[in-house]
């Protein structure tokens, strides 16, 4: 006989914790995001969000690429194309299959990410240096925690 498992109910501190990460995360997202577009001007949003996408995970499809931006493939095709006319992302064939495309950002591509990447990095600093070092170290620990949890949850979605 097969045993079926019931997912459990989160505690209260479990659906406490997760009340205000969805109320602060969009805050710190927002800040981070605002910072590195200061340093890589005339990039739409979008643009910005495939770059990023692309930075974390190159050799990346086109399909990956707009399933995670929300649109359909012709219109990532599109926007890859443009950031292709900006020197910043490459599109290769894939050799595992000829009907797939790899993204990869370009030298320049990753240089300026990564200095827009720095830029946001020190000014999310300075606004942390408001808080006391024994709460910022909490806080690097509980992000820490926090990372290895949804990096599970992204390995393993059913769970």
């Amino acid at each position: 006989m097969k045993t079926i498992t019931r997912p459990t109910r989160p505690s209260a501190a479990a659906d406490a914790c997760a009340t205000r990460l969805v109320d602060v995360a969009p805050l710190a997202v927002r800040f981070v995001r605002a910072q590195m577009r200061r340093q890589m001007p005339g990039l739409t949003m979008a643009q910005f969000r495939a770059m990023s996408f692309v930075y974390r995970r190159g050799g990346c499809s086109l399909r990956a690429l707009a399933d995670h931006l929300g649109v359909t493939p012709p219109s990532g095709s599109a926007l890859v194309d443009r950031l292709v006319s900006r020197g910043v992302v490459t599109r290769a064939p894939n050799p595992a299959s000829r009907r797939e495309v790899s993204l990869h950002l370009t030298r320049t591509g990753r240089t300026q990410f990564e200095a827009a990447k720095d830029a946001a990095r020190e000014k999310t600093a300075g606004v942390l240096a408001t808080l006391p070092d024994v709460v910022l170290r909490r806080m690097t620990q509980d992000l820490d925690a926090l990372a290895a949890a949804f990096t599970i949850a992204e390995v393993n979605p059913d769970r």
